[in-house]
């Protein structure tokens, strides 16, 4: 993955949820103008909080990501290995 990475598309799906640990959270999903480019993001914290309510299905948006390291563990070997994962930074709503 490349160490930033933006997206544009229709939102196809919204959903919000507040978790125990993280606050708000909003899943989006896009249909993507770009065909094969990734199209379902996970906004946390205060993003998702000021997003809650300015985002709707069917806006046109250019989500803006940076990549993060994470270290994954094999549940059954124990192995871990480092992968690189999107983090949304912001959405802009696309006029």
């Amino acid at each position: 993955m490349a160490r930033a990475l933006s997206v544009v598309g229709e939102i196809s799906l919204l959903w919000h949820d507040v978790d125990a640990y993280h606050g708000d959270v909003l899943l989006l999903s896009l249909d993507t103008d770009e065909p094969l480019a990734q199209s379902t993001f996970e906004i946390r914290g205060p993003l998702a909080g000021r997003l809650e309510g300015a985002l709707a299905e069917g806006m046109r948006v250019r989500v803006d990501c940076r990549a993060e390291t994470v270290e994954l563990v094999n549940q059954e070997t124990g192995e871990t290995h480092d992968a690189d994962r999107p983090v949304v930074v912001d959405v802009v709503v696309l006029g």
